[in-house]
């Protein structure tokens, strides 16, 4: 049984004139400690299907599963189920009046974790993203890509076994962003985490990832699901330059670029 499962799950929310699906038969599967992108173009629900794992939208049908637990369509999952999870936006949302190191250690507050292992893994943290001089600092004395680094960061700081990714990087410049992936595969290499990952970046998610679902909007469908297997090789930017990362690269944008208007509906 897979870690977390998506069973037949739609998505839909209505106006005054219409009903739109934002999701259709969505069918997914995660295994545990696995790296799995999401791929599509914009509208195609991935947004959406993070925000149905985390309970902040509920489904229009189907089943969800996370760790044997099946999500009630009524009812909020439980605390230590969402605990589990490490949630990352496409935008920081810090806090203006708490510190670099108060906004990164927040969850803990939430989680009412403490003590000197997670004080000792938040400097870690802020060392590894280049901010640990910036602790004391406040969001608006760091630029804007600098809080986008912060809030991947403080989406780690409780140890999640799930963790997603909203287009964590886009923010960033080219460098960093690169350097951010490396280091979070690094980390998922450490931590075993279950990473699911959105990006509209196909280079990225075939750098990353171990599998790729690639999406069709309206509605939001999977259209295809690919593993993604370099032999053992290690996952680093010289993997960019060999053909066959080209060719995933060129089948994934072929999917998406196929895209009829028969399959809009």
């Amino acid at each position: 049984m897979a870690y977390i499962s998506l069973k037949s799950v739609n998505k839909k929310f209505s106006t005054r004139r219409s009903e739109i699906y934002a999701l259709k038969n969505i069918n997914m599967d995660f295994n545990k400690g696995e790296f799995v992108s999401l791929v599509g173009p914009s509208g195609c629900g991935k947004s959406t299907i993070i925000r149905l794992l985390d309970d902040i939208l509920k489904p229009t049908s189907g089943e969800i599963t996370v760790d044997g637990f099946a999500y009630n369509n009524s009812e909020s999952i439980p605390k230590n189920m969402i605990k589990k999870m490490g949630f990352i936006f496409q935008v920081p949302n810090l806090y203006p009046w708490l510190t670099i190191r108060e906004n990164v250690m927040l969850p803990l507050k939430v989680y009412k974790m403490k003590g000197p292992e997670y004080d000792k893994y938040a400097e870690e943290l802020l060392d590894y993203v280049g901010l640990a001089a910036y602790g004391d600092s406040y969001p608006s004395e760091i630029s804007g890509g600098m809080q986008q680094r912060i809030g991947v960061i403080r989406g780690m700081i409780h140890k999640p076994e799930i963790f997603m990714m909203d287009e964590p990087f886009g923010a960033l410049d080219e460098d960093t962003r690169e350097n951010m992936n490396l280091e979070l595969l690094e980390i998922w290499k450490k931590t075993h985490m279950t990473v699911i990952f959105i990006t509209h970046n196909i280079e990225e998610a075939v750098l990353m990832s171990q599998r790729i679902y690639v999406m069709s909007s309206h509605p939001g469908m999977v259209k295809s699901e690919l593993t993604i297997d370099f032999s053992g090789r290690e996952r680093n930017l010289d993997l960019i330059s060999d053909r066959k990362f080209a060719e995933y690269c060129t089948d994934i944008e072929s999917m998406i670029g196929t895209l009829r208007l028969d399959e809009i509906k």
